[in-house]
């Protein structure tokens, strides 16, 4: 039998003590070694009985939750902090993640969600210390300087300006008809504070990518499989964070380096991104091999696209970097395609016809439409088509054939120069 997770309750009130220790009693893979009232009995317990996890009140007199979190985060680095608090402003969990947490549960919770919590944070702890090398043949985030890759990866970006358009469906069809045709394929849910992947996926994470952001210096390639989830198809998920406030501790310069890290190990990264056009965004973009821009042909999407276009232009992206893909197309309602690829003076590459009742089934069952018993139908395969073209590009540029080189600028002033900001 494997060894139970042991968990040092931490409060200074002690029936709230008492009612945690009741929510874990029937959990057969836990063990509460001990209970403190505050704060530096917490430090002195910690060091004794070396727990597995802390539950951690964040306001208690004397030395809180947060000061005792970063005392023991350096006295005893194995064992990992959950802050317990009735404060979810993300200010107070911005403190405790630097503060050395792993997680945070706002007061009330129920026995599941701390079961799920401690298991989470249990399963995803640094198995070896930050100075350890990477086991033989593993990379590694400190590695990422000097990559060594057998095989070209290549990282694609899906977005709209508009929120609605579908790039979450195409990005996940993609990702799974590529890994459909043997290429070790990740999704990356790069839409932090409302992203969908997981759910559409019929998946759900214990651990996202806010767990390995703040962990860079730990990330090699066993830490990542234990967040990493594998759909049937065989596609890799790499989830948004399940809460919106904890995007905010998800920082560009952290998810660059993962970015880099993540190319290493796979042949394709594909980004579903959020349509607002922030750092992040930009950087997610930046890094991408191609940018899949989306729109419908309503006069509003074709707005919002010009203007990114425009946008491009003023950040140096090479003209084949950024390709038009129209979504629910039909040549019965909307702006015709030739008029939208006239009047934007860019080609479509791909027009994925519009079938509303397959794709909200598909949705409402987490089941990818390229996949079963959708495969066949029109959307479908003109979905399967955008990927083997953009798979046979791809193989063309990597034999030499075509540029691949993107201007390497700094992003940290572009949004205020962009946009007529810092003036």
């Amino acid at each position: 039998m494997a060894d139970k997770i042991r968990v040092l309750i931490v409060d200074d009130i002690p029936e709230t003590r008492e009612n945690v220790r009741k929510l874990l009693q029937f959990e057969p893979d836990m063990e509460v070694i001990g209970q403190a009232g505050n704060g530096e009995q917490a430090i002195e317990m910690a060091k004794e009985f070396r727990p597995d996890i802390i539950l951690m009140d964040i306001n208690m007199p004397g030395v809180d939750g947060i000061s005792a979190s970063k005392a023991i985060s350096q006295a005893v680095p194995s064992a990992q902090t959950i802050i317990m608090s009735v404060q979810s402003e993300s200010d107070y969990i911005r403190k405790a993640m630097l503060a050395g947490a792993r997680d945070f549960l706002m007061k009330p919770f129920s026995g599941d969600e701390i079961s799920v919590a401690i298991r989470r944070v249990h399963e995803t702890r640094p198995k070896v210390t930050v100075a350890a090398p990477a086991a033989h043949g593993a990379a590694s985030v400190a590695s990422v300087a000097s990559p060594a890759r057998v095989k070209t990866s290549h990282t694609i970006a899906v977005y709209s300006p508009k929120g609605g358009s579908g790039c979450t469906t195409l990005a996940i069809n993609i990702a799974v008809s590529l890994a459909q045709q043997g290429q070790n394929t990740l999704i990356v849910d790069g839409s932090l504070q409302f992203g969908d992947v997981a759910v559409m996926l019929n998946l759900r994470p214990a651990s996202t990518i806010a767990d390995l952001t703040d962990r860079l210096n730990e990330v090699d390639a066993d830490l990542l499989s234990s967040v990493v989830l594998t759909h049937e198809t065989g596609v890799k998920v790499l989830a948004a964070p399940t809460r919106p406030e904890m995007a905010e501790l998800v920082q560009v310069e952290q998810m660059q380096q993962l970015l880099e890290f993540l190319k290493q190990l796979y042949d394709f990264v594909v980004i579903d991104t959020s349509s607002s056009l922030n750092d992040m965004t930009l950087a997610l973009l930046d890094s991408a091999d191609r940018i899949l821009l989306v729109t419908q042909q309503s006069v509003p999407s074709l707005k919002n696209v010009s203007r990114f276009f425009d946008i491009t232009d003023e950040l140096d992206y090479r003209p084949d970097k950024v390709k038009l893909v129209i979504n629910r197309a039909s040549s019965k309602i909307g702006v015709p395609i030739k008029t939208i690829s006239d009047t934007l003076k860019r080609p479509v590459v791909a027009t994925i016809p519009v079938d509303d009742v397959l794709v909200a089934t598909a949705v409402d069952q987490g089941t990818p439409l390229v996949v079963g018993a959708g495969e066949k139908r029109t959307v479908s395969q003109a979905i399967i088509k955008l990927s083997n073209q953009i798979l046979e590009d791809l193989e063309i540029e990597d034999s030499g054939e075509m540029v691949r080189e993107d201007s390497s600028r700094k992003k940290a002033s572009r949004l205020s120069r962009l946009f007529g900001g810092g003036d």
